[in-house]
């Protein structure tokens, strides 16, 4: 067999497999848009990547409510894995509701879109009755098929309050300390100053505006509008202005007892020094700069609660938590409002202990940077969205497999359908030079209109249309199987000469038991599951060579090597 025939035999069953690829695909995504298996997927990895494990158990039809199954012993490994993978399903279902990636699934709009979506739905649902299997978007009918990674961290940490809780357990960390450590401090200096020189009204009104203006930079900081850094030096500026009016109030006492107005002044310097930072050590000269600095970072850590405190907040076990529990007790209001919530939620152990990794690593991020803590949220984010998309990165993986499989199972059917036996058209190809003919010249037709991909031929050639120019009279592609030219009839279809001649190839067929046409349709399924792009791409590399080959003068061999 001569090189210009294996050409044209490639050219003929590349452009049969293109043409039925086609239908498999359209058949695949009308298949994906009505049983919604990306949304599915997605929403199935998502909670995989909650959970942890790499396979969930076999899980109860009390899913949804996994609150309630919390034995009151301590569980098998068994029972906290389909524990954990419950608390899961229902974190995710609760992140599904978050306004960013509920406003991702788009409803259709209209009547007609209305009353296919319903069909949709109510496929899906007798899909899973038939399969058994639960609906992974709990009450709803539907989830968006994509979320980007910035919606999935920003929901996470919004769901689970973090940046709350840290101002929460901030503002109640500075306020014990401006009350304990400075406030307090100073009613004591200013009470021994008056016990000593014998006046009950020493400063009176200066210690009023500075209780007064120390309670307004804590409020400040609880409703945001001031940082901590900014609330320290205010309370370093208000024992500065203090300072400078106690020297001018009781001018003549201070004169007569000099030790002790120093003393006083110095005990009050002192601890204006230690909320300084290193911006104003030009106003402490008797204070080193670096020392101050490192003490404001040193306070600052220490009233600011870090990442992995804040992880810490999910373990009912931790000491973050009871101080939370606390300030609860001990405020009430919107803080027991906000344990009450962290309580009802049923967090994976698993997201605990990969929020706890996350936290460590961004801490350790932040502080190679050299960054200030109010990036600390933000930094956490971003190793939650780097952790989305790698889990993301495998989900996609087996989605790929997965669609891989339900493409060969459709290619099966469709080369049973349409009786698309390889070995058969490989040998009607091979003996009868009209069809290659009839082929090719199609496939040249295509290549004349400048089409680019596959995704361009299926919307610019319609199936209907390929049949035509390779019949020359077929109507639809259901007229491929019974309507064919006499003269130049498919190697495919279910009449009555293809079938004739497949049994009659049967007689020389060396394998028993196995029908030669079995054998062929699963390698047309193989061949329909790599898709149309690729038999597309394909298709113009070998016109392309055989195109080459008609040059005169052309030696074989360098032929050979082009298709190589």
């Amino acid at each position: 067999m001569s090189l210009p025939i294996v050409l044209e035999i490639a050219v003929g069953l590349i452009f049969i497999y293109l043409t039925l690829s086609l239908v498999a695909s359209e058949i695949q995504e009308i298949l994906s848009a009505l049983l919604q298996w990306r949304a599915e997927h997605l929403k199935r990895s998502i909670e995989q990547l909650l959970a942890g494990d790499e396979q969930p158990p076999s899980l109860s039809p009390s899913v949804n409510n996994p609150s309630e199954q919390t034995p009151a012993i301590q569980p098998d490994p068994a029972q906290a894995r389909q524990q954990n993978w419950k608390a899961a399903i229902e974190f995710a279902d609760s992140l599904y509701t978050t306004p960013l990636i509920e406003n991702l699934n788009y409803e259709a709009q209209g009547p007609i879109a209305q009353l296919l979506r319903k069909l949709s739905h109510a496929l899906g649902a007798c899909y899973r009755t038939v399969t058994f299997s639960r609906n992974v978007f709990g009450h709803k009918t539907s989830g968006p098929s994509y979320i980007p990674a910035e919606a999935f961290a920003t929901s996470l940490i919004e769901r689970l309050k973090l940046a709350d809780f840290q101002r929460l357990l901030m503002r109640s960390r500075f306020s014990h300390f401006a009350r304990t450590d400075v406030q307090l401090p100073l009613h004591n200096i200013v009470n021994e100053l008056r016990a000593y020189l014998k006046n009950e009204a020493l400063l009176a009104a200066e210690m009023a505006y500075f209780d007064d203006s120390l309670t307004q930079i804590t409020a400040d900081l609880g409703t945001h509008h001031l940082t901590l850094e900014t609330a320290l030096e205010q309370i370093a500026s208000l024992l500065h202005s203090f300072e400078a009016m106690s020297t001018e109030e009781p001018t003549l006492q201070l004169e007569a007892n000099v030790p002790t107005a120093r003393s006083f002044l110095k005990r009050i310097r002192y601890l204006r020094h230690r909320l300084r930072d290193s911006n104003n050590h030009d106003t402490l000269p008797d204070h080193p700069a670096t020392n101050n600095a490192t003490s404001t970072n040193l306070l600052v850590a220490k009233l600011k609660p870090s990442l992995g405190d804040l992880a810490a907040l999910l373990d009912p076990q931790s000491e973050t938590y009871a101080e939370l529990v606390a300030l609860a007790q001990r405020e009430g209001g919107a803080v027991l409002n906000a344990l009450e919530n962290l309580q009802q939620e049923v967090i994976p152990p698993n997201l605990r202990a990969s929020l706890a990794t996350l936290s460590r690593r961004a801490e350790t991020r932040i502080r190679a940077a050299g960054e200030t803590t109010s990036a600390e949220i933000q930094q956490l984010q971003t190793e939650v969205e780097n952790w989305f998309n790698h889990g993301m990165e495998r989900a996609s993986g087996v989605y790929r497999r997965n669609v891989k499989g339900v493409g060969l199972l459709i290619g099966l059917a469709i080369a049973f359908t349409v009786n698309a036996d390889t070995l058969y058209m490989f040998q009607r190809l091979s003996s009868d030079s009209a069809i290659r003919n009839s082929i090719i010249q199609t496939a040249e037709s295509i290549e004349i209109r400048g089409i680019q991909d596959a995704q361009a031929l299926s919307q610019n050639l319609s199936i209907d249309e390929i049949s035509q120019q390779v019949e020359g009279d077929l109507r639809s592609i259901g007229n491929v199987i019974e309507d064919t030219l006499a003269d130049y009839p498919l190697p495919i279809g279910r009449t009555q000469a293809v079938i004739a001649a497949q049994q009659e190839a049967q007689a020389g067929w060396p394998i028993p038991f196995v029908p030669q046409r079995f054998i062929g349709w699963v390698m047309t399924a193989v061949a329909l599951s790599m898709g149309a792009s690729f038999w597309f791409d394909l298709l113009r590399k070998v016109m392309s060579v055989r195109a080459s080959g008609d040059r005169p003068n052309s030696h074989p061999l360098a032929l050979l090597s082009n298709l190589l």
